[in-house]
Protein backbone atom coordinates (compact mmCIF):
# COMPACT_ATOMS: atom_id res chain seq x y z
CA UNK A 1 0.00 0.00 0.00
CA UNK A 2 1.23 3.71 -0.58
CA UNK A 3 0.60 6.99 0.13
CA UNK A 4 -2.83 8.92 -1.15
CA UNK A 5 -0.65 9.41 -4.29
CA UNK A 6 0.04 6.41 -5.52
CA UNK A 7 4.00 7.76 -4.88
CA UNK A 8 5.50 7.59 -1.46
CA UNK A 9 6.42 5.30 1.04
CA UNK A 10 4.32 2.48 1.45
CA UNK A 11 1.45 3.20 4.38
CA UNK A 12 1.92 1.80 7.73
CA UNK A 13 -0.80 2.08 10.17
CA UNK A 14 -0.24 1.68 14.11
CA UNK A 15 -1.88 -1.30 13.90
CA UNK A 16 0.67 -3.09 11.60
CA UNK A 17 3.54 -4.19 12.97
CA UNK A 18 4.59 -7.09 10.98
CA UNK A 19 8.49 -7.27 9.75
CA UNK A 20 9.10 -4.58 12.73
CA UNK A 21 11.47 -4.95 14.83
CA UNK A 22 9.79 -5.73 18.59
CA UNK A 23 12.06 -6.60 20.76
CA UNK A 24 12.51 -9.74 23.10
CA UNK A 25 9.37 -11.82 23.10
CA UNK A 26 8.13 -13.43 26.40
CA UNK A 27 7.84 -16.90 26.17
CA UNK A 28 5.70 -17.44 29.80
CA UNK A 29 2.62 -19.36 28.65
CA UNK A 30 -0.46 -18.16 30.74
CA UNK A 31 -3.58 -19.43 31.34
CA UNK A 32 -7.09 -18.15 30.17
CA UNK A 33 -8.73 -15.60 32.30
CA UNK A 34 -12.03 -16.45 32.75
CA UNK A 35 -13.40 -13.17 31.24
CA UNK A 36 -11.15 -13.93 28.03
CA UNK A 37 -13.08 -17.24 27.52
CA UNK A 38 -16.47 -16.16 27.87
CA UNK A 39 -15.31 -12.92 25.39
CA UNK A 40 -13.99 -15.79 22.37
CA UNK A 41 -17.06 -17.65 23.33
CA UNK A 42 -19.44 -15.05 23.13
CA UNK A 43 -17.56 -13.98 19.22
CA UNK A 44 -17.15 -17.38 18.20
CA UNK A 45 -21.35 -18.26 18.68
CA UNK A 46 -21.70 -14.98 17.14
CA UNK A 47 -19.88 -15.35 13.95
CA UNK A 48 -21.40 -19.25 13.89
CA UNK A 49 -25.14 -18.12 14.39
CA UNK A 50 -26.18 -16.26 10.96
CA UNK A 51 -22.79 -14.60 11.18
CA UNK A 52 -24.14 -12.01 13.51
CA UNK A 53 -20.16 -10.14 13.51
CA UNK A 54 -17.20 -11.61 12.21
CA UNK A 55 -13.57 -11.49 11.88
CA UNK A 56 -13.33 -8.67 9.39
CA UNK A 57 -15.55 -6.60 10.88
CA UNK A 58 -13.82 -7.34 14.62
CA UNK A 59 -10.52 -6.38 12.79
CA UNK A 60 -11.94 -2.87 10.96
CA UNK A 61 -13.09 -1.48 14.52
CA UNK A 62 -10.10 -2.07 16.51
CA UNK A 63 -8.03 -0.84 13.81
CA UNK A 64 -10.26 2.07 14.10
CA UNK A 65 -9.57 2.92 17.83
CA UNK A 66 -6.69 5.05 16.96
CA UNK A 67 -3.11 4.38 18.43
CA UNK A 68 -3.38 5.50 22.28
CA UNK A 69 -6.06 2.81 22.50
CA UNK A 70 -5.24 0.72 20.32
CA UNK A 71 -1.28 0.23 22.09
CA UNK A 72 -3.55 0.68 25.69
CA UNK A 73 -5.33 -2.45 25.37
CA UNK A 74 -4.01 -5.88 25.37
CA UNK A 75 -5.14 -8.55 22.69
CA UNK A 76 -8.51 -10.00 24.50
CA UNK A 77 -9.30 -6.21 25.76
CA UNK A 78 -9.03 -5.43 21.99
CA UNK A 79 -10.94 -7.98 21.09
CA UNK A 80 -13.81 -7.62 23.67
CA UNK A 81 -14.17 -3.55 23.02
CA UNK A 82 -14.48 -4.17 19.83
CA UNK A 83 -16.94 -7.04 19.84
CA UNK A 84 -19.05 -4.13 22.28
CA UNK A 85 -19.11 -1.54 19.76
CA UNK A 86 -19.99 -3.44 17.23
CA UNK A 87 -22.85 -4.96 18.62
CA UNK A 88 -23.46 -1.41 19.80
CA UNK A 89 -23.64 -0.38 16.20
CA UNK A 90 -25.25 -3.17 15.11
CA UNK A 91 -28.38 -2.25 18.09
CA UNK A 92 -28.11 -5.93 19.44
CA UNK A 93 -27.13 -4.38 23.23
CA UNK A 94 -25.82 -1.11 24.54
CA UNK A 95 -22.75 -0.09 26.20
CA UNK A 96 -24.33 0.12 29.58
CA UNK A 97 -26.13 -3.64 29.04
CA UNK A 98 -22.79 -4.82 28.91
CA UNK A 99 -21.08 -2.81 31.69
CA UNK A 100 -24.05 -3.97 33.60
CA UNK A 101 -23.55 -7.63 32.86
CA UNK A 102 -19.96 -7.38 33.86
CA UNK A 103 -20.28 -6.18 37.07
CA UNK A 104 -22.75 -8.88 37.45
CA UNK A 105 -21.01 -11.38 37.20
CA UNK A 106 -17.91 -10.17 38.90
CA UNK A 107 -20.25 -9.18 42.04
CA UNK A 108 -21.70 -13.15 41.40
CA UNK A 109 -17.71 -14.23 41.65
CA UNK A 110 -17.26 -11.43 45.31
CA UNK A 111 -15.66 -8.93 42.47
CA UNK A 112 -15.74 -5.91 41.23
CA UNK A 113 -15.20 -4.20 37.88
CA UNK A 114 -13.18 -1.18 37.84
CA UNK A 115 -14.39 -0.06 34.30
CA UNK A 116 -11.87 3.20 34.00
CA UNK A 117 -8.65 1.47 35.41
CA UNK A 118 -10.27 -1.42 33.31
CA UNK A 119 -9.44 -3.86 36.55
CA UNK A 120 -11.07 -6.54 38.48
CA UNK A 121 -10.67 -6.64 42.39
CA UNK A 122 -12.13 -8.76 45.08
CA UNK A 123 -14.56 -7.31 47.36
Amino acid sequence: MTDEAGKGPPYRGYHDIGGLPGGPVACVERPFDDWQKLSEAIRGALEQKNRTVSLDEIRRVFESFGEHLYETLGFYERRAEALTILLTEKEIVTREEVLTRMDAIAASRGQRVDHAARTVEAL
